[in-house]
């Protein structure tokens, strides 16, 4: 009925199994296959669609969750617990695309979900209220995921101070990713993106944000 819900799978259920659960409740659905909001005729159809993808809860809580001392698993609930807003990104390229550096043009569509009840609760789908898209630039992207290395970095390294981690090879890995960051290129290509004379010029409004990338490349080091 052109409704849209964001559901709580079972423990440890991949994406594909909850679509394979949710198409047999609905045998004579047509499953789409991508997460762009489909079009007039599909929500005009006579036919039954459903639109099934994986989404990011975000946190009500980030004071406890940046605060330093408090317990990881206490950190860990607040993540996926009491939450009423999700969100979904999906990459884009605006403009001429560098095949030398992708991340000049790389830019992401950011949809956020609120739902009217927060998850989980009396039941593990709630409808959603309101969605709101926002676009944002290559260069808040790579603010973005520098900041989330960075804060996983912080909480693998906090986990072996504390003897919490017993194996420490996922911090080793890790660094390794960022060390020598084999798939992308890692910050180097930020550097080559944002800290040219020519990016600086032309985005005399994004000073502010290049020195936060800048801070943050340092506090990664």
């Amino acid at each position: 009925q052109n409704k849209e819900f964001v559901c709580r799978g079972h423990d440890y259920e991949r994406l594909e199994a909850f679509q394979q659960r949710m198409l047999n409740e609905f045998p004579h659905a047509i499953a789409m296959q991508h997460a762009n909001q489909p079009d007039e005729t599909i929500f005009q159809a006579e036919a039954q669609y459903l639109q099934i993808y994986a989404v990011t809860p975000i946190p009500e809580n980030q004071e406890v969750l940046q605060r330093d001392g408090i317990p990881d698993n206490i950190k860990s609930f607040y993540k996926v617990n009491h939450i009423w807003r999700f969100r979904y990104d999906r990459p884009f390229h605006k403009g001429t695309k560098d095949k030398e550096n992708e991340f000049k043009s790389l830019w992401v569509e950011r949809t956020t979900l609120i739902l009217v009840q927060s998850l989980p609760g009396i039941s593990r789908w709630f409808e959603v209220e309101k969605r709101e898209v926002v676009e944002m630039s290559p260069l808040e992207n790579a603010i973005e995921v520098l900041e989330n290395k960075n804060q996983q970095l912080r909480t693998l390294i906090s986990q072996c101070q504390t003897r919490q981690m017993q194996n420490i090879n996922p911090l080793t890995m890790c660094l390794n990713g960022v060390i020598d960051a084999a798939v992308n290129g890692g910050v180097a290509r930020y550097q080559e993106a944002f800290f040219i004379k020519e990016y600086i010029l032309n985005h005399p409004e994004d000073g502010e944000k290049i020195t936060r990338l800048r801070e943050l490349m340092l506090e990664q080091v």
